[in-house]
């Protein structure tokens, strides 16, 4: 039996990395998954990985900052599923990374919009189902700039606090109906954008990329990068009911870099 055997679970933000090993984990542990992201193409890929390995699929392009879109997805779960369990809210967009004294606050507020509102009206989408059925778990994906923020990356950091303030929030507000809102906070992931950085960093520095990410671990209790493997085991836990009297907390998946 895995440990979500017959469980829904919606995935948004499916892209190369945290969003596709969620997806993949999901269904190894035995949910029907849903997945929602802007690029077709991309949506398409990690299904067929899904369905390669067995799993049950659903999909839908979404772009979060769009209130119906959301609900969409949501439909398309209940549609072809019946019901939904569960809600990763990965979707997100970087910062603009430019020094605060010169922000574009316009640039700050549409960030906010699709990491703090997007994340928001996603969520709302899934509290009418999940009210329905008795249960619920959200997951929302945050970013560890919330504990050790890096210049300059203010926008970022910004936005992912508001949204770790808002987790806890709807979790206090959902808690009644058997819903819990947790939050994953990754650190620096192992994966294709650490990979470039790194490739990037060993041009500009005419050093090994495995200097480069010696450094990055350096301040790790576990010396080493977490993977994105690693962190979609995180989002897993919290999505079954291994985690079921936990509600408004938050997992730090960092390595030992931070202790929040």
């Amino acid at each position: 039996m895995g440990l979500l055997d017959g469980k829904v679970a919606i995935v948004s933000g499916i892209g190369p990395g945290l969003g596709r090993h969620a997806a993949l984990q999901l269904a190894r542990a035995g949910a029907a998954v849903v997945l929602g992201a802007r690029t077709e193409e991309r949506l398409k890929e990690v299904a067929a990985e899904v369905e390669a390995e067995g799993g049950q699929v659903a999909w839908t392009p979404t772009d979060i900052s769009d209130p119906p879109q959301c609900e969409r997805l949501v439909q398309t779960a209940v549609d072809s599923f019946g019901l939904v369990d569960v809600l990763v809210n990965n979707a997100f967009v970087p910062g603009s990374f430019q020094p605060f004294e010169n922000a574009d606050f316009g640039q700050w507020r549409k960030l906010f919009e699709v990491n703090v509102f997007g994340t928001l009206q996603m969520t709302r989408a899934v509290v009418p189902p999940m009210k329905a059925q008795g249960r619920g778990s959200i997951v929302f994906v945050n970013s560890m700039v919330i504990h050790k923020s890096t210049f300059p990356q203010g926008d970022y950091a910004a936005s992912k606090g508001a949204l770790w303030a808002a987790a806890r929030a709807v979790a206090t507000e959902l808690g009644p109906y058997n819903i819990r809102v947790n939050s994953v906070v990754p650190g620096w992931m192992a994966g294709p954008s650490v990979d470039m950085y790194l490739e990037w960093q060993a041009a500009e520095r005419g050093v090994s990329k495995e200097d480069v990410a010696a450094e990055i671990a350096e301040p790790m209790a576990l010396r080493r990068i977490p993977t994105d493997e690693e962190c979609a085991g995180a989002i897993v836990f919290l999505a079954s009911d291994l985690s079921s009297a936990m509600t408004g907390q938050t997992v730090d998946v960092n390595g030992g870099e931070v202790y929040a």
